[in-house]
């Protein structure tokens, strides 16, 4: 791609529609990756003209995808518009159950994780990650300038569809972490979240 011809066809901050027509992506892709912080962006709230992203992030974002930078990053799949419908049962369960299932799932890994270990738990990225830590959603310290987030923590937020409390400081010398999580559908370890399990 020509990336000097981005700044003659579009101004110096875009909207969520000429970034997704410019990285030709879908717009439930494009949304994650905004919404996950991959693409640094400005984000109103608002339905209508949520975003606002820079030109210049957008580039580099692409520089990157095109060297192969993104990899493991965003997950592949999962923003067809289409139903996942595999003809795999689905059971609903209760926030608690949910809790429990990944509690039990996770019994055998460390009491604190690194946030790329939590990434690679939960099925998001270490931005989502970090964010969660930021904004004191999961509990967690600040060790080092790197996230240690609590086990549990993690289990009890996505089981709860994103209506987590604020956790307050850990420790006396450590800064709390919890990182923003924004409530959407994953999978983990064979979960679908938001009430549904997959076997």
């Amino acid at each position: 791609m020509d990336y000097d011809k981005l700044w003659e066809e579009y101004p110096e901050v875009i909207s969520m529609d000429q970034f997704y027509r410019i990285c030709q992506i879908s717009k439930r892709k494009a949304r994650w990756i905004l919404e996950n912080g991959v693409v640094p962006c400005r984000d109103s709230g608002k339905k209508t003209r949520r975003f606002q992203i820079r030109l210049e992030d957008v580039i580099a974002f692409l520089r990157k995808r095109d060297e192969g930078l993104l990899e493991g990053v965003i997950p592949v799949g999962g923003f067809s518009s289409k139903s996942a419908a595999d003809g795999r049962p689905r059971y609903d369960l209760d926030s608690d159950e949910l809790c429990s299932f990944l509690v039990a799932q996770w019994q055998d890994e460390p009491d604190m994780l690194t946030s790329r270990h939590a990434a690679a738990l939960c099925g998001y990225n270490m931005y989502t990650i970090n964010r969660w830590a930021q904004d004191r959603l999961v509990k967690a310290v600040l060790y080092y300038g790197k996230y240690l987030i609590s086990k549990d923590s993690p289990a009890e937020y996505l089981s709860s569809g994103g209506r987590a409390r604020h956790h307050g400081d850990v420790g006396a010398t450590s800064k709390s972490a919890g990182g923003a999580f924004r409530p959407a559908t994953k999978q983990c370890h064979g979960v679908r979240f938001h009430g549904t399990v997959r076997v």
